[in-house]
């Protein structure tokens, strides 16, 4: 059986799905290196919780301060900010994290017989590889973003940073496609990966900006667990929970259908 003969609304569902699992990916690779060093980050669902400009935190003596390389003053949500080099692996860590996502998910697709797999897998790479590569498109021409602040920790134009991770999902982009065959195939795919982003990246956007507003106001129901804030925490969880069951039915449909 074809690993690409799925339900369009299935397959709407599960990039709905996976956009939370991209998403926890990129951001646990910046989470891990301040967690693991004991900087205590509260993390929201896109970034660790960061508030810039005016008005600065309702108690910034929770906050470390912190300033962007165009001189913007801002406060960062942690108990203690690392040194140049922890800073530098906390930039670099989500952008890799991202890169070992897409191979996890090619690798899924290309060496696993199980066919559910290699759909989650294909999905996945497909998900994180549009996303990033539209924020590398947008990143050329905004003063923002993880390659801009490690441009300038390094004391390096942000394109030399920018421009082999946008080659690398260009590359990637381009399998993903052929593996997906026929045209008929792939433009249900890509367009099931842009329904099924949309309701997700507006209520990832829109819960990161609940979220630092309401860790700012020291709510008790937003306080961090491992460093995560606790609603993050429970999304991501019942996405992965929801993304077992997806799975598990999908098994066993694709078993009844051999």
């Amino acid at each position: 059986m074809d690993f690409r003969k799925i339900g369009f609304w299935q397959l709407v569902l599960l990039v709905f799905l996976l956009n939370f699992v991209a998403q926890a990916i990129h951001e646990a690779g910046h989470w891990v290196v301040l967690e693991t060093s004991g900087r205590g980050p509260v993390w929201s669902f896109t970034e660790l919780v960061q508030i810039w400009g005016d008005p600065p935190p309702l108690h910034p003596e929770q906050w470390v301060e912190t300033t962007s390389p165009n001189g913007e003053k801002g406060w960062e949500r942690m108990a203690s900010k690392p040194g140049r080099t922890g800073m530098i692996l906390m930039e670099i860590g989500g952008p890799l994290a991202s890169v070992v996502g897409v191979i996890l998910g090619l690798s899924l697709m290309r060496f696993n017989r199980n066919l559910v797999l290699k759909q989650i897998g294909l999905v996945l790479a497909i998900v994180i590889t549009l996303v990033m590569g539209f924020y590398y498109l947008r990143g050329f021409t905004r003063e923002s973003g993880d390659e801009y602040f490690l441009a300038a920790l390094l004391g390096m134009p942000k394109y030399v940073l920018m421009i082999p991770f946008s080659l690398f999902y260009f590359i990637s982009f381009i399998l993903e496609v052929l593996a997906l065959g026929d045209w008929r195939t792939r433009l249900k795919w890509l367009g099931a990966v842009m329904i099924g982003s949309l309701p997700a990246g507006v209520f990832l956007a829109t819960a990161t900006g609940l979220v630092v507003s309401q860790v700012d106001r020291g709510n008790p129901l937003f306080q961090p667990v491992l460093g995560w804030s606790l609603p993050v925490l429970v999304v991501n969880l019942v996405a992965l929970l929801a993304l077992w069951f997806w799975y598990r039915r999908a098994s066993r449909r694709d078993k009844s259908a051999g």
